[in-house]
């Protein structure tokens, strides 16, 4: 750009533009593991064409409820017995020692006669192992982790035991392999008064290190589990429009998330130019409708938005206008997200959706 022939203040150039809801801190933070097997517990955010195939998340934004294979119940841990995902919940952390991430890099620097910097560097070796200490040790589930044993059989059946079962013990056998874990680490914050997710998940990762432990008057007998994520073959996601392997994702949803879309509104104008034939398809929550004629009608364009699978009925949707459009949508909620779409199957037109502003 032509550089400016006036300047302006601090405030003026947006150097002072700070925004604390970018501050991820709190107390509700939890970490959830389960046995990787494969396709089986395949967590992949996305198929190949970008839409949702995996979330922590329900359809309405807000945490799954089918999440664990074990409910604490009236004081007694008892089996989901509902369809689950079969995740187990790591528990407690001792104050100040939460999950922690401990990403490293190695460079390789390229070094010249000429000159002390380096002359070109570049990454040869890449890492993003992660740690939980537990402090829920006397659980079957800990007492599996710390001794490397695996929590689901070939078939998906769940190994670990509930707590108080008569005659238990847990033993550290001498040709044990080292099992694949999937685990979730979790948080919940407020910005605003809302609430913002947040999951890190890890598709495939194994034990690399252990942490010693002590019988302490004070402490706990916990031990910091130290985890590497390595690839699995079928961790994908689109990133950058791009469907790619992945060793980590992060999940973002929350009323407080959806909230900071600019001015938080839940009724969009679809505007299609004058296109004379094709169609398009429009987005919410995740998931696309089917492809709409670009002449549709607007029931027409409220039927392909009520067919999303994203637990929504006709009375949450309302869509007016013209055959061809504009068409005014008012979507079930703005804590869901924008309305967004793809006109690149018109043949002609212009293809917007703008946000209808306070």
């Amino acid at each position: 750009m032509t550089q400016p022939a006036t300047g302006t203040t601090w405030s003026g150039a947006g150097l002072s533009s700070l925004d604390s809801r970018g501050l991820e801190r709190g107390k509700l933070v939890q970490a959830l593991i389960r046995d990787a097997r494969g396709a089986a517990t395949d967590i992949s955010p996305h198929n190949p064409d970008g839409s949702t195939r995996w979330s922590p998340f329900a359809q309405d934004g807000k945490w799954r409820a089918d999440l664990f294979a074990f409910k604490l119940v009236n004081g007694f841990w008892v089996p989901n017995t509902s369809p689950n995902e079969g995740f187990h919940l790591v528990g407690a952390f001792k104050e100040g020692d939460g999950p922690n991430t401990k990403p490293n890099i190695k460079n390789d620097d390229f070094m010249i006669l000429q000159s002390n910097f380096p002359f070109d560097s570049d990454v040869v070796e890449e890492g993003e192992p992660f740690s939980f200490t537990g402090v829920e040790t006397a659980k079957p589930l800990m007492r599996r982790l710390r001794n490397n044993l695996r929590l689901n059989a070939d078939n998906g059946d769940v190994l670990v035991e509930l707590p108080g079962l008569p005659n238990a013990g847990w033993s550290r056998p001498i040709d044990a392999d080292n099992p694949g874990r999937q685990v979730l680490l979790v948080r919940e914050y407020r910005k605003n008064g809302l609430p913002v997710y947040k999951v890190d998940g890890y598709a495939f990762c194994k034990l690399t290190k252990l942490g010693e432990s002590k019988m302490d008057k004070k402490d706990s007998e916990a031990a910091e589990m130290e985890y590497t994520p390595l690839p699995d073959g079928f961790f994908m996601a689109m990133v950058d429009g791009e469907y790619r392997p992945v060793i980590k994702h992060t999940w973002v949803g929350g009323a407080g998330w959806a909230a900071q879309y600019g001015s938080p509104v839940s009724q969009f104008i679809v505007t299609l130019g004058t296109p004379t034939a094709g169609d398009f398809v429009l987005s919410f929550g995740g998931n696309t409708t089917a492809p709409i004629a670009y002449n549709a009608t607007s029931t027409a364009v409220k039927s392909a938005l009520v067919a999303l699978d994203d637990g929504f009925s006709a009375s949450d949707w309302t869509v007016t206008g013209s055959a061809g459009g504009p068409y005014t949508v008012t979507t079930p909620g703005a804590q869901y997200g924008p309305l967004t779409g793809d006109g690149s199957g018109l043949t002609g037109g212009t293809f917007a959706i703008n946000p209808v502003t306070p």
